[in-house]
């Protein structure tokens, strides 16, 4: 079944983040049809922006999720606990494009399993004398903020306080990002 979503509702958008449901209005469109009824998207955290989504789009209204509960969010976390952190890939080019493709996502539970292995595998290089390189610690970064975003507002919480949240659930399982 189709996700349905109303006017001043607030969803989660793909690497988007949190978006308020502005309006859903017809809007011109490239293409052969020169109006289509879209889901007007405004990112929270940037409120001078618009996303488009239409509404006979099936794959991008896919990428708009119902924001979680507080409950689900506890869940998540106790999982991302039990789960195993990915492997590290070795090779540069084929990391960062699996990184983007997870931040593309969005995928909460993805995200958490992605910081882990970049906190694991920082762990391991700093036992080496050695640091992540720049591209992986703006990737944990991203996804830090996404979460801590997205659970922030689904917690009632500023993003700081949902970041303590967060590594404080996963019982210091992942140090506390350095942002």
């Amino acid at each position: 079944m189709k996700q349905t979503y109303e006017a001043g509702m607030h969803v989660r958008y793909g690497g988007t983040g949190i978006c308020l449901i502005d309006r859903i209005e017809e809007v011109p469109y490239p293409g052969q049809q020169p109006m289509r009824l879209c889901y007007v998207l405004k990112p929270v955290r940037n409120s001078g922006m618009e996303v488009s989504v239409p509404l006979d789009n099936e794959t991008l209204c896919a990428k708009m999720q119902p924001l979680r509960t507080p409950e689900e969010i506890d869940r998540m976390l106790d999982e991302a606990v039990q789960d195993t952190p990915p492997t590290w890939i070795e090779d540069r080019k084929q990391r960062s494009t699996e990184f983007k493709r997870i931040l593309a996502g969005g995928d909460a539970p993805t995200l958490l399993r992605m910081i882990h292995g970049i906190l694991r595998q920082k762990a391991i290089l700093k036992a080496e004398g050695k640091h992540l390189t720049a591209m992986d610690d703006n990737a944990r970064k991203d996804a830090a903020r996404m979460l801590d975003e997205e659970f922030g507002f689904s917690l009632g919480m500023k993003p700081e306080e949902a970041s303590r949240y967060i590594y404080d659930k996963l019982s210091g399982q992942c140090p506390p990002p350095l942002l």
